[in-house]
């Protein structure tokens, strides 16, 4: 069975600008070290989440686009020429993006915050782990407050990611279309990035079959 990931890892956090040039840039010694450190980290994988928000953008639906336009006090244009309407409903999309990204974001320093401040969770809570016979169906957790969740799950050279949805139980299930794109023989990094766990994680691995 594969060991626990350390609760607290060793060594300096990185900068969020490491972080990024890790994932981003080249892959050298320095690169190396940094996704090794992000690997057992819950604070790294949480500034990693962040910066996939900032490189995949969520789009804004239009209704909350006119909803934005009320809340500051500017009624939208009711009539607008025909050849300038799609670039104003673009500025005014973008314009909803980054607020509500900076609103995200300060959400997520709070989180960061508590998660620093709680008492750590026991990594024996958290399932699964070790060598699997096949990519697991769901990842379970301690959830006595019934509060939003989310997990990320990742492979230490960043090659593969993917951050679940908020949810209010203690299980989160893994779609199909995911455990798919799991390799046998690679090990795999499972972490809680909402709540007071203080950076708890979990490794797995599919095992290999046997020709």
């Amino acid at each position: 069975m594969t060991d626990p990931v350390p609760l607290r890892p060793a060594g300096p956090h990185p900068t969020a600008e490491q972080l990024y040039r890790a994932r981003r840039g080249p892959r050298d010694a320095e690169a190396e070290r940094v996704l090794l450190h992000a690997a057992g980290c819950a604070l790294c994988s949480v500034e990693m989440a962040r910066q996939d928000a900032y490189d995949v953008p969520t789009a804004v639906p239009a209704a909350a686009v006119e909803a934005a336009w009320e809340r500051f006090g500017r009624e939208p244009q009711i009539r607008r020429p025909a050849g300038r309407a799609p670039s104003l409903a673009l500025a005014a999309a973008l314009a909803v993006c980054v607020l509500g990204l900076g609103v995200w974001m300060a959400g997520r320093r709070a989180d960061v915050a508590d998660v620093e401040r709680g008492a750590p969770a026991t990594a024996a809570d958290l399932e699964p782990s070790g060598t699997l016979n096949a990519p697991p169906a769901a990842f379970t957790f301690p959830n006595p407050d019934g509060e939003p969740r989310r997990i990320r799950i990742f492979d230490a050279a960043q090659t593969y990611a993917w951050t679940s949805e908020p949810a209010r139980g203690g299980r989160i299930a893994f779609p199909e279309t995911e455990r798919r794109r799991l390799q046998p023989g690679v090990e795999y990094f499972w972490t809680l990035l909402d709540g007071n766990e203080g950076g708890a994680a979990r490794s797995f691995r599919i095992q290999r079959r046997e020709p």
